[in-house]
């Protein structure tokens, strides 16, 4: 049945309810604006980052290092951006080409689940995910095996993300991966700023402490973003509220920008830097020992500074200045 130009009420859609209305908004705008907002933020950083490693190898600075972190962060944005594409077709073909598909879009997503170019996507979602985790949060292979589990659970036929055993797996793997990344992100905090301790310490510098300062906020800033991303979007997948469908559509894109995150903000710690820091600790309370130690007077009344038991009137600081500027002064006693 079509709408008339007189009858508002024969536009909105028909054999649906106000939820099935609202869910299908919410999942149209996650998969068409939520989706390229955050994939523009990531290309930015992905620019940036590249701009970063080709000035540092040009330099000629840790060369193995540059190519390792460029094809790191090519592979991870490549994967991004597929399922960036993915979440694009899916929403033309759920809303554009079969809109009179039995239910809406969302059963159409749920009905199409297990098509290869799906299953593609949902593949690129999980390989963002295990290359974040191997750099976040170090859940190695314990955390590639979980999302493997899930990976199948939610591709074989007849299944989807939202199936009834496929939701106890993602959900699992997720709920630990979040706990992990929060575990491992707030230990390595807490080494960092009590090594930072001991190295004030032990140097008497407060302010060779800042890279320390700098690595810690560094680490949480990117494993902060993905902790509370997944979080969020982990409440909402199991409560089945649509507003899920916001955080899946960018939670991949999320995972990638936490590494971009940590390649284009700061300088990693290098195998000299503490001894650098180290050094120049040193250096400096080694010269203010120097400083505190010598003590310049000039003599006011022609004593030479031989005889040291002259006595002096008034001994006053000696400027030190006009020895570089070669002006006449008077005798020197150290």
């Amino acid at each position: 049945m079509s709408g008339t130009l007189n009858d508002p009420a024969s536009w909105k859609p028909v054999g649906q309810t106000s939820e099935q209305i609202f869910e299908d908004g919410v999942k149209l705008i996650a998969g068409t604006t939520i989706n390229d907002v955050s994939y523009g933020i990531v290309l930015t950083l992905y620019f940036m980052c590249i701009n970063a490693l080709i000035q540092q190898y040009q330099e000629r600075t840790h060369r193995i290092r540059s190519i390792f972190s460029a094809v790191y962060i090519t592979i991870m944005f490549a994967a991004g951006t597929f399922y960036c594409a993915v979440n694009a077709r899916e929403a033309q073909l759920a809303f554009v080409d079969n809109p009179n598909l039995p239910g809406d879009a969302v059963a159409y997503n749920a009905y199409t689940f297990d098509t290869p170019f799906n299953v593609a996507g949902v593949v690129s979602f999980f390989l963002t995910a295990w290359m974040n985790d191997a750099l976040l949060s170090i859940t190695g292979r314990f955390g590639v095996s979980m999302g493997m589990v899930a990976l199948i659970e939610t591709v074989l036929p007849t299944r989807s993300f939202w199936a009834a055993i496929s939701l106890k797996f993602v959900m699992a793997y997720y709920a630990l991966t979040v706990a992990y990344t929060v575990l491992i992100t707030s230990l390595m905090t807490l080494r960092i700023l009590l090594a930072r301790r001991e190295f004030i310490k032990a140097t008497g510098q407060k302010g060779y402490g800042a890279q320390y300062l700098s690595i810690a906020t560094m680490i949480v800033e990117s494993s902060a973003l993905y902790s509370v991303w997944g979080l969020v979007f982990l409440g909402l997948y199991i409560a089945n509220h649509p507003v899920q469908y916001v955080f899946l559509a960018s939670l991949s894109e999320v995972q990638v920008s936490g590494v971009l995150v940590i390649v284009s903000t700061g300088k990693a710690w290098s195998a000299d830097t503490t001894h650098v820091l180290s050094r120049n600790g040193q250096d400096k309370t080694q010269e203010k020992s120097r400083m505190t130690a010598i003590v310049f007077y000039h003599s006011r009344g022609g004593t030479s500074t031989n005889d040291t038991s002259a006595s002096y009137t008034n001994p006053a600081p000696f400027p030190l200045h006009k020895v570089s500027t070669g002006e006449d002064v008077d005798s020197v006693t150290v």
